[in-house]
């Protein structure tokens, strides 16, 4: 059985190791006998001490690595640090891949979509795809988002990715799979339509409800959605290429 990819990427104030040692362990468990492996990226900004802290984890332990794929300042209503993660994940994809997939949770989840959004055909000519992202490496076959919350406050910089411009309706068209929270989504109306917004810009999604708040679902019930999620992905696979 040939080894598959899935590349990671954690929410705010987690690391790679945390994310997949206490966030994702039944899912990689689930999928393994599937033939995926799994790398696991550790985001550039570190977070520690900073206004950030607010979203330390429930279960932080001394010594872990809290970070950010990019920083945002509610104040000048901009982020920074968004082309360090372009150039991370893009190394990412260098290196380990080719990647099958992308899972991603809250900022993660948005990092996910833009990946996708970014190995698209109609976005490889776009400067920052060109500048970060490897033209050999083939669109994604499927993102898994968790709770994906998109830029608070998209500039040029992201616009391109998945924001509505001009005529044109910029959608995300590879295949994905988005959880949410219940408990979340009836509290804070914000989250929700975040959320909502980013899982509107995709044309073929699947969405999943939890009865938790914002977080990964760690029980077999979930990885087992997404397991069949990701075996269906791999039957139309076949079906468009039965020589596979």
């Amino acid at each position: 059985m040939p080894l598959k990819k899935i590349l990671t990427l954690h929410g705010v104030a987690q690391s790679g190791p945390v994310f997949a040692d206490r966030r994702i362990k039944t899912i990689i468990d689930t999928l393994k006998p599937l033939g995926y492996d799994f790398v696991h990226l550790t985001a550039p900004c570190n977070i520690a001490g900073t206004a950030y802290i607010s979203a330390r984890q429930h279960d932080y332990r001394d010594g872990d690595d809290e970070r950010s794929w990019w920083e945002t300042d509610d104040t000048t209503h901009t982020h920074s640090g968004i082309e360090t993660a372009f150039a991370l994940w893009g190394e990412a994809l260098r290196i380990h891949g080719p990647f099958a997939g992308v899972l991603g949770f809250s900022q993660g989840g948005c990092g996910a979509a833009s990946l996708a959004a970014m190995l698209e055909p109609t976005r490889r000519n776009h400067p920052l795809a060109e500048n970060y992202i490897p033209a050999s490496h083939p669109p994604l076959e499927f993102f898994i988002m968790f709770s994906g919350n998109p830029y608070r406050y998209p500039s040029e910089t992201v616009h391109w990715l998945f924001y509505p411009k001009g005529g044109e309706d910029n959608m995300i068209r590879t295949k994905a799979l988005a959880f949410y929270g219940e408990k979340e989504w009836k509290s804070e109306r914000c989250q929700r339509e975040r959320q909502q917004f980013l899982i509107s810009r995709c044309t073929d999604v699947k969405v999943v409800p939890h009865p938790w708040s914002h977080t990964v679902p760690r029980t077999q019930e979930y990885a087992d959605i997404v397991k069949a999620f990701v075996m269906e992905v791999e039957k139309q696979r076949r079906v468009l290429q039965p020589s596979l």
